[in-house]
């Protein structure tokens, strides 16, 4: 079902996956890590390139990077500004074309009546020759690294990790039975808790009533390749101490297996709250567990609904229907399957479809509460909220409640350039016409980061990767420069716990210098643009923090050209560093540059509730506004519907787009000062 999926449009998929994942997993979430260190799998702090160190000279840097004469370029002297030497022509890959340019999507098959939505062409490379997220090398190293999250004060020397034991990879033929048990322990004597992040498809995990669980899952051909199954233990003391530890499955070709032809279904749906009025959409994507594509029918559809094929992958039925009264709406669905008609699946989609007025909220619209005191207030904003059934709600709120918004993944490199020569831009540009429309400032977001790239990006030889990540750049920026006011630039350039550089593919390749290097292809693209360099875990006092610093300090002794430094700020309703987080701000202050808060959530967790998180919420945003030079605040979503924390329901408005306290808490604030 994956290479079907792909045709449709790869962030469709990774839309669904949003609410999914779990914040102990980065991409675990928007950038997707939680705001609490992460311990486990450390990397190592030292270069592994020789001749680079944490603090490179000019004479250390790539060839690309010459120092402009200032006049005062001796040892220990200030470092003049860079500029780098000119691409490569013809590009080190296929630049894009007129066949990569988006074309019309039918109206039938989205939400949006504001503007003309666009959808990529199909794609000329079969999803398949794309490699797999973990290949048979990563099976063969064995069992992945447990990554461990760590609350913050909590000494793990005197209270150890929980962890799984006996657990190992699994190979099985297709049509076997896999049967792994999960027996979580504590070093300390206790009982740890677990769950299951996603099931495979005809998986359970059952409760073996003596503190272990048992996946069960039946194969079948369909299933053939390496999947992986990711298990949390949760510490008997403290619940936000975890240990999420993925075992891989691989399900081997079995010519000979006979398996059982089982009725179709399709794949998961989920209800919507609806808008009376609105046009609510829903993908019907037939699924088979034999492997063969069912036909797809409507039993008791609505008078508004239409069933359209896909426009490059007639297996696939969009399901659009335009509720006219309120009440719930719901909808049979029946998949026949291909090989014995008789065979058949019943699901059902349902609608529960409220007046407008159960949307409308008092007061004044964050951003314009925010303007007052000249602070720009905005969201992030998911990829493909117009392909959901409830699109038409999101929409109206994001486009009344914020002046920036920051795309939430239709940016990231694997989203735009999934394979050399081949470019995706349809969701980023159907965004900056949603932003367009609502005159709304936009973040670009990320530039250069250590995840979200694409497989080949990461095979690629490491004396090209200079070359290809300031094509990267030059791409993105050349065709949405007009219309972005702030870049991050860098995104999380730092490890988890200790504040030194992270081991990423770029570090490998460049050394630091990657950064100047990023920033100076930035300058040069767009000189009037606030350039930002994006971090999370800087909220607080700690080594992350004080690495940045010394990271700022050394950046702004080569004269790299950093405007402003981004706190991302994915905390939980305990947090309470507020003195901490003013005094941080303070000390990027000082260096001459601006604060951004950029990605803000507040996650209910270990007891809390909505008005301990409120007034999380509310101490952030006073923070900032007594900092002048904090002038960006943005959060990671606004409904936890759609929130990679989704299980701790960390943003403002509920799954049903209703206030929680939070939004009034930043609404008083934000007007207050």
């Amino acid at each position: 079902m994956i290479p079907r999926m792909n045709l449709i449009n790869r962030s469709v998929v990774t839309f669904f996956a949003l609410f999914i994942l779990s914040a102990c997993s980065s991409d675990s979430g928007p950038d997707e890590l939680p705001s609490n260190p992460v311990s486990g799998a450390q990397e190592n702090p030292e270069p592994n390139n020789p001749g680079t160190t944490t603090d490179p000279s000019v004479d250390s840097m790539p060839d690309s990077m010459m120092p402009v004469d200032g006049g005062d370029n001796a040892p220990g002297g200030p470092v003049a500004a860079l500029v780098l030497s000119p691409l490569p022509s013809p590009s080190i890959t296929e630049d894009p074309s007129a066949n990569d340019e988006p074309i019309p999507q039918a109206s039938e098959l989205n939400t949006i009546t504001s503007f003309q939505v666009v959808r990529d062409p199909a794609p000329r490379i079969p999803f398949k020759t794309q490699a797999a997220e973990f290949s048979e090398e990563d099976f063969a190293r064995g069992l992945p690294e447990a990554v461990v999250t760590v609350p913050p004060g909590l000494d793990t020397t005197s209270n150890a990790p929980p962890f799984f034991e006996g657990l190992e990879n699994v190979r099985v033929s297709a049509g076997d039975i896999v049967e792994i048990r999960y027996i979580p322990r504590d070093p300390e004597g206790e009982l740890p808790g677990m769950f299951a992040q996603e099931l495979p498809e005809g998986a359970t995990f059952d409760d073996n009533f003596d503190g272990t669980r048992t996946l069960l899952w039946q194969t079948f051909q369909a299933d053939v390749g390496i999947t992986a199954f990711t298990v949390v233990a949760i510490d008997p003391v403290d619940s936000l101490y975890r240990s999420s530890q993925t075992l891989l499955i691989a399900v081997d070709e079995n010519p000979t297996s006979v398996e059982p032809n089982i009725a179709p279904t399709i794949e998961p749906v989920t209800s919507y709250t609806v808008r009376v009025g609105d046009p609510a959409v829903v993908l019907l994507d037939g699924f088979d567990r034999n492997g063969t594509t069912p036909t797809i029918e409507l039993l008791n559809p609505p008078a508004t609904a239409t069933l359209t094929p896909d426009e490059r992958d007639p297996d696939l039925q969009w399901l659009q229907v335009i509720p006219d009264e309120v009440g719930t709406v719901t909808i049979d669905v029946l998949t026949r399957d291909e090989i014995d008609p008789e065979l058949t699946g019943l699901d059902q989609i349902t609608f529960f479809v409220r007046p407008a007025s159960d949307f409308e909220r008092s007061g004044a619209r964050l951003k314009d509460a925010a303007a007052g005191s000249g602070l720009l207030f905005g969201s992030a904003v998911s990829p493909v909220f117009y392909l959901q059934g409830d699109g038409g709600v999101y929409e109206s709120v994001a486009s009344t409640e914020f002046g920036i918004m920051t795309p939430e993944s239709s940016m990231k490199w694997d989203a735009i350039n999934p394979v050399p020569g081949e470019f995706t831009f349809a969701d980023m540009d159907n965004l900056m016409q949603f932003a367009a429309l609502h005159s709304m400032s936009v973040r670009g977001h990320p530039l250069v980061w250590h995840r979200s790239l694409p497989s080949w990006v990461e095979a690629t030889a490491v004396n090209d990767r200079e070359v290809h990540m300031r094509e990267f750049i030059t791409r993105v920026m050349n065709r949405y420069g007009e219309g972005i006011d702030y870049w991050d630039v860098i995104n999380e350039p730092l490890n988890d716990s200790d504040g030194n550089m992270r081991q990423s593919i770029w570090y490998e390749a460049m050394g630091e210098s990657y950064i100047d290097i990023a920033f100076a292809q930035a300058k040069e693209l767009d000189p009037t643009a606030t350039l930002v360099l994006n971090e999370f875990d800087i909220g607080f006092a700690g080594p992350k923090f004080d690495g940045l610093l010394q990271l700022i300090d050394r950046l702004q002794a080569r004269s790299v050209p950093l405007d402003a430094i981004g706190f991302q700020m994915h905390v939980f309703s305990s947090y309470d560093q507020f003195d901490e987080l003013g005094a941080n701000m303070a000390a990027v202050v000082e260096r001459g540059l601006d604060v951004h808060i950029t990605e803000l959530d507040v996650a209910i967790a270990d007891g809390g509730n909505a008005s301990q998180q409120a007034a999380v919420y509310a101490g952030v945003v006073n923070t900032c506004q007594a900092q002048p030079r904090c002038n960006v605040l943005q959060t990671w979503g606004f409904t936890d519907r759609y929130s990679f924390r989704t299980f701790l329901d960390p943003l403002y408005l509920n799954r049903s787009y209703q206030v929680k306290d939070s939004y009034g808490a930043m609404q008083e604030a934000l007007g207050n000062n």
